[in-house]
């Protein structure tokens, strides 16, 4: 069995790309995957009995959000907290040693999975106004001080991963942040944005429809896809300043929550889990965002999944669109360290960080349990609803 396929597919059929092992509904689509590639059945009512019952299994919190405890523990002078995750008591110390170091120091705060209010002017981009609670998840991580951190250890994330809105809304502050756009290249892209997918559904697989093209709300969808994704490649091309603009929202969050709000991010820290290898860089460093930026590529797609009434499919699958933003190598100096793991926003939901963080906390567990249990598995053949586009970002 491919692990790190499974649970990518896994990720992609959840509408927030976070498995979460105590969501039933979550339970209820790694089974779909499973079964989806000819997993044992038997097997896979033990597995699934196994991440419910299991207590070595259901880890609270991840290791990156662990991470963040020990920071905020030793700017507060605490003690670490206790874990069973890998990583050294003084690591929190050692990455305080460093953020003082560069004028980082005062009380810190964990924020976590809170979600705080966004602008008006984001707002707008919704329906009366009324932005979904799952994608208000903050920017920010931690804060130390008056400095707002997104902390990040290893080389990939995923910044951005909106749907047709919060894509929208995005496009709109960078737009606005470079004082506008020329109309017929504005009107093309914000047109093809509305012919995104909100939430529908289809008969059948998405795969299946997309073939037969007997789905009109799926064959606009997709059509709108194809030329989102021509337009976005010409405008980042020739236009940096924009380019920059849409990479500095994704990852600042200034214009979604306000730079008072402590959703917005200031600060992207790098940090090994032993806390002895650090970057940190200011997100109103210009020069940063463009490196960023000039290797940003985009992807848009759809997710999916089956819908199901009293635990039994229906035939129909729930589809919508997405634009994906992921990021490699956000910190050279830290590009060796390929066992770290990205913290991003809840809602943007990063695939590669919210796969690591999955990996990082079950996986080996059951891994060997698995292979206790039966030989032979069926490799993964890949998700019949996926819409092919490149989803890798270089930074």
């Amino acid at each position: 069995m491919n692990f790190n396929k499974i649970l990518t597919e896994l990720c992609w059929r959840l509408e927030d790309g976070t498995p979460d092992l105590k969501n039933p509904k979550h339970l209820d689509e790694l089974k779909t995957v499973l079964v989806r590639n000819g997993t044992n059945p038997k097997l896979i009512k033990a597995l699934i009995k196994n991440l419910t019952d299991g207590p070595e299994l259901n880890e609270g919190r991840s290791r990156g959000e662990t991470l963040e405890e020990f920071i905020v523990a030793a700017a507060n002078g605490n003690p670490p907290p206790e874990t069973s995750h890998d990583i050294p008591p003084d690591a929190g110390e050692n990455i305080m040693v460093y953020l003082k170091k560069n004028g980082v120091s005062g009380k810190a705060d964990v924020l976590g999975a809170s979600t705080l209010g966004v602008t008006s002017e984001w707002s707008s981009f919704w329906e009366g106004g009324k932005v979904p609670g799952a994608t208000k998840t903050p920017k920010t991580d931690l804060t130390v001080g008056g400095v707002k951190i997104s902390l990040k250890g290893g080389g990939s994330g995923q910044l951005m991963s909106g749907g047709k809105n919060e894509s929208k809304a995005t496009f709109n502050a960078a737009v606005d942040a470079v004082g506008g756009l020329e109309d017929k290249l504005y009107n093309s892209i914000v047109t093809s944005i509305e012919g995104l997918a909100s939430t529908n559904l289809t008969k059948g697989t998405l795969g299946s429809a997309i073939k037969a093209q007997t789905d009109e709300l799926v064959n606009v969808a997709n059509k709108s896809h194809k030329s989102l994704m021509s337009d976005l490649d010409k405008l980042f091309a020739n236009n940096n300043a924009i380019r920059d603009a849409f990479a500095y929202e994704a990852m600042s969050g200034d214009q979604k929550f306000g730079k008072s709000s402590k959703g917005s991010c200031t600060h992207i820290l790098n940090s090994s889990f032993d806390g002895k290898k650090n970057n940190l860089h200011a997100l109103s460093d210009s020069g940063y965002i463009s490196k960023i930026a000039s290797q940003m590529k985009l992807s848009v797609r759809f997710k999916s999944t089956s819908q199901k009434s009293m635990g039994e499919k229906t035939g129909y699958y729930r589809y919508w669109s997405v634009i994906g933003l992921i990021a490699d190598n956000l910190n050279e100096n830290l590009s060796n360290y390929a066992e770290g793991e990205l913290l991003t926003e809840g809602v943007i939901t990063d695939i590669l960080s919210k796969l690591k963080k999955f990996i990082k906390s079950i996986i080996s567990k059951v891994k060997k349990y698995i292979k206790k249990s039966i030989q032979g598995m069926v490799e993964f053949l890949g998700a019949d609803y996926t819409v092919s586009v490149n989803n890798n970002i270089k930074f």
